[in-house]
């Protein structure tokens, strides 16, 4: 059976319309085919067509998938890219802190104000300094008085990292977390693309 494209564009015209019975009483009237076999071809014709060409949105369109489209793309590259920035600043502190506390010095510091966002003072070399933390915790991680370890920086003695994990991992641990979250979003979204 042998479809020409006038008839194709036909059917394919009657079903944007709207009028599948239509299109399947073409069928059957042109090529001679029982009911079945017309509405078959019908629906093989129908798929083809995107649902924005129907004119009126009948219910006999067909359901597609639906894919993620501009949006879609645009959700993965915002979240890849957050993401990538969240890894890249997570490597960054990781790799800063590393090369600090390889050129630092351990030395024993004090608390010596606000336990929940500790000030902790130290001697090096017979100068005393003080390190502000940027951490702060509730209830206080730190007890008045209480002693820590502090690696100082041997170029530049203000500069110091106190020897715990919330001062050392924390940042690291919640942006690479926050950052393999949206980076997976994002490879999440490009796939169903």
């Amino acid at each position: 059976m042998a479809v020409t494209e006038k008839q194709k564009q036909e059917v394919r015209q009657l079903l944007i319309e709207g009028r599948k019975i239509e299109a399947i009483k073409y069928i059957r009237e042109n090529f001679g085919l029982d009911l079945l076999q017309s509405k078959t071809l019908v629906e093989h014709v129908e798929a083809d067509i995107e649902p924005w060409e129907f004119k009126n949105a009948s219910r006999s369109a067909p359901a597609k998938p639906l894919k993620a489209g501009c949006a879609g793309k645009g959700i993965a590259i915002i979240f890849g890219s957050i993401g990538a920035i969240m890894l890249s600043i997570a490597i960054y502190i990781y790799y800063t802190d590393a090369e600090q506390i390889e050129r630092s010095e351990l030395v024993i510091g004090t608390v010596v104000s606000n336990p929940s966002q500790p000030t902790i003072e130290y001697e090096y070399k017979g100068e005393t300094y003080q390190y502000h933390s940027d951490v702060q915790s509730n209830p206080p991680s730190y007890d008045m008085g209480e002693e820590v370890e502090v690696y100082v920086d041997t170029d530049n003695p203000n500069n110091a990292i106190i020897n715990t994990i919330t001062e050392r991992w924390f940042a690291i641990i919640i942006l690479g977390i926050i950052g393999t979250v949206f980076t997976g979003v994002a490879a999440l979204v490009a796939r169903l693309m």
